[in-house]
């Protein structure tokens, strides 16, 4: 199995597209969360990010990105009104992918086995960051606690159960980069990994495979 991610600069992915081209791509749903956002920068980073992930996504499908389409899949209670996001195209093929971002970035993960989830996260690292709230990140004030949280976002992410208080926990078993880790709420093994991010930012990924061979790439339209 292989993960691509792609690392989108927001500023170029805003660059990219009219604002009427990129919003043409947008389903109900994604436009409701655009109309909620109060700034408009905020709206604008959105809609640019999702326009990437939505052509991405596309291309992998070999449809229009307009035409992709969008289940939810929790697995605490599988609902399908909630949960990790399953895109598939009209012919019914599916994939397993991952969405983060995070002040100037966003990062995409496509995995190339639609039965085996990915998670990706991103995160800007901040100085003097309260850790106090955040369960998942242990005796730690540097760069070292942004990974943590990252790399349990990322498995929470694939595992499609949510951040909780009962954070995800390492088995101590490491398969080359991957660390192996359990994920209240799923009853599959779970793995995860930094990955390469931009200067002052931290990135991890989570599969359901410890074999998965990762790529790492900056987009380009």
């Amino acid at each position: 199995m292989s993960i691509r991610i792609w690392t989108v600069p927001t500023a170029d992915a805003a660059a990219w597209a009219p604002y009427e081209e990129a919003y043409a791509v947008m389903d109900a749903r994604e436009r409701h969360r655009l109309a909620r956002f109060g700034r408009a920068t905020d709206r604008l980073r959105y809609l640019a990010i999702h326009h990437v992930y939505r052509s991405l996504l596309g291309r992998e499908l070999g449809i229009h990105p307009a035409e992709v389409a969008f289940r939810r899949s929790c697995a605490r209670c599988e609902s399908r009104e909630h949960g990790r996001p399953v895109p598939y195209a009209p012919d019914g093929t599916t994939l397993s992918v991952s969405l983060s971002h995070s002040a100037a970035y966003a990062v995409v993960a496509i995995g190339d086995s639609p039965d085996v989830p990915v998670g990706v996260d991103i995160e800007r690292v901040r100085p003097h960051m309260d850790w106090s709230r955040i369960p998942c990140v242990q005796g730690v004030r540097t760069t070292h606690g942004f990974e943590q949280w990252t790399r349990a976002e990322a498995l929470v992410k694939a595992a499609g159960t949510g951040l909780e208080a009962d954070p995800p926990r390492y088995t101590g078993h490491a398969f080359g980069p991957w660390r192996a880790a359990l994920v209240p709420g799923s009853a599959r093994d779970w793995y995860v990994r930094s990955i390469r991010s931009p200067e002052g930012y931290a990135a991890s990924v989570a599969s359901a495979s410890a074999d998965a061979r990762v790529t790492v790439a900056p987009w380009r339209p």
